[in-house]
């Protein structure tokens, strides 16, 4: 097939996020030309761990209302979703994490100072629903504990740090935290 190369590059775990995507738009103009062998490049792409990781803080709490929380459903269904579409950016964010990127669940607590960790996942693939809506399958942990730990950067619900920026910011708890 003529993307062979390109689908055992993708494969092979070495190319960076921003290489996937640049490849993952040239894929999805060639699908839309009515190149039907791109399909073949794209799901690819949805399962390709890229060289470089990230940590998605993701809120779960519609209009901060820990009673509209959806997590305890996204764990039942072991997704991760982000469905408030009128927000592009957030939208454009949520659709870079990849396969192999951590999950942590968020709420913030203290505002522009703390938020609470209430679960954590690894993305296992992205998928798309029946709206063509991007969703994570995401393997969640099983630890219930509830970890309380300095904000990073924006408030937004849909927040990426590389791990190093994670590294550089988070205490010792949140390292035990993930690991239990």
């Amino acid at each position: 097939m003529k993307y062979d190369n390109a689908i055992v590059r993708i494969k092979n775990g070495s190319m960076a996020r921003a290489d996937l995507v640049k490849l993952k738009k040239n894929a999805d103009d060639k699908y839309s030309s009515g190149d039907l062998d791109a399909k073949l490049v794209l799901d690819a792409i949805n399962n390709a761990t890229p060289a470089d990781s990230y940590i998605l803080f993701m809120g779960f709490c519609p209009g901060a209302d820990f009673g509209e929380r959806l997590d305890i459903d996204w764990r039942e269904k072991g997704i991760c979703r982000f469905d408030y579409l009128e927000s592009e950016q957030q939208v454009t964010r949520f659709n870079t994490i990849c396969k192999g990127d951590l999950v942590v669940l968020k709420k913030r607590e203290q505002f522009g100072k703390t938020m609470k960790l209430y679960g954590h996942g690894r993305v296992n693939s992205v998928a798309y629903d029946n709206n063509n809506i991007r969703y994570l399958n995401v393997s969640w942990s099983n630890q219930e504990n509830v970890i309380e730990v300095p904000l990073m950067g924006c408030n937004s619900t849909v927040d990426i740090k590389s791990i190093d920026t994670v590294e550089g910011e988070m205490p010792e708890e949140f390292y035990n935290w993930i690991e239990t």
